[in-house]
C-alpha cells in the first residue's frame, strides 16, 4: 500500500513539474548567443573609433602645429636660429648659388621629423638637444616657421652698391681680420666672409649680435643701409678656386 501511495504521489507531481529542460535549456543559449554577439558588436565600435581618434590625432601632429608661432618666433631668436638661416628661415638668398644655409620658412616637414632633424641634423649644423631647446619649444618654432609665407622671387635681394660697400668695409676696419676680400685670416682668426653663405637678413643679424671675439656693431655705427652695401660687395668676390685645380695641391 505505502508503494502504491507512492507511485501515486510521483505521478502527481511529475504532472504538476513537468520537464523544462527542452524547452528552457534552447532559451537560454539564445539569449548568451544574443549577448554574445552584442558585446562584439560594441567592442568593434570601440575599437573602431580608437584606431580612427588616433589616425586623425597623427594626422593632425604631422600637420598643424601645436605650438605657439610668437613664442616660437623669440625661441628662434634667442637660439641664434636667425643668425644662419635669416630673421624671416629664407635661407640663403643668392640666386643660383649652391650650398649655404638651407631655407626652412613653411616648412613641409612633419614636426616629428623637424625634431628629429634639429636633434640629429646634417651638415655644418650644430645638434641642439633637450637640455638647450625642449620638445615643446621646438614646437613653438615650429609653429613659428609654418605660419610664414612659400619663397618669392628674390629679385633683388639688397639694394647695397659692392663700391660703396667696398669702401665702408675697409674704412670699418672688417678687413683687419677678414681681409681685404673677405678671405678670412688664420692669423686673426677672422672667418672667410665672401662670398655669403647666408642671407641678409641672417648676415645683419650676426653682425648686431656676433659670436666669438668680434665686437658688435650697433646701428650707431653702421646703418642696415651700409651693410646691405657691404653684403653686396661681398658677394661680387668670387668664389675660392677647388683645391682640386691646383697643380701644386695634386703632385
Amino acid at each position: 500500500m505505502d508503494t502504491a501511495i507512492s507511485r501515486s504521489s510521483f505521478r502527481k507531481t511529475t504532472a504538476r513539474h513537468p520537464r523544462r529542460s527542452s524547452f528552457s535549456s534552447p532559451l537560454r543559449l539564445r539569449r548568451t548567443a544574443a549577448s554574445v554577439v552584442t558585446a562584439a558588436i560594441t567592442a568593434g565600435l570601440l575599437l573602431a573609433g580608437s584606431v580612427e581618434t588616433c589616425a586623425i590625432g597623427q594626422k593632425q601632429s604631422n600637420h598643424a602645429p601645436s605650438g605657439n608661432g610668437q613664442k616660437g618666433k623669440l625661441i628662434f631668436e634667442s637660439q641664434g636660429c636667425d643668425k644662419c638661416h635669416g630673421s624671416l628661415g629664407e635661407g640663403v638668398s643668392t640666386p643660383g648659388q649652391k650650398g649655404g644655409v638651407p631655407r626652412i620658412a613653411s616648412t613641409p616637414l612633419a614636426l616629428s621629423n623637424f625634431v628629429q632633424l634639429v636633434r640629429n641634423p646634417k651638415g655644418q649644423m650644430p645638434a641642439f638637444d633637450r637640455q638647450r631647446v625642449s620638445d615643446s619649444d621646438l614646437a613653438d618654432v615650429y609653429a613659428f616657421l609654418k605660419s610664414l609665407g612659400p619663397p618669392v622671387k628674390q629679385e633683388a635681394t639688397t639694394t647695397g652698391d659692392p663700391k660703396v660697400g667696398e669702401r665702408i668695409y675697409t674704412s670699418d676696419g672688417c678687413y683687419e681680420c677678414h681681409g681685404y676680400l673677405g678671405q678670412g685670416s688664420t692669423s686673426t682668426g677672422g672667418t672667410r666672409l665672401a662670398p655669403p653663405q647666408i642671407p641678409l637678413s641672417a648676415f645683419i643679424s650676426y653682425v648686431r649680435q656676433p659670436s666669438g671675439q668680434m665686437p658688435p656693431y650697433t646701428l650707431k655705427v653702421v646703418s642696415n643701409q651700409d651693410l646691405a652695401h657691404i653684403y653686396s660687395f661681398l658677394q661680387s668676390v668670387p668664389k675660392p678656386p677647388s683645391s682640386k685645380t691646383l697643380p701644386l695641391l695634386n703632385q
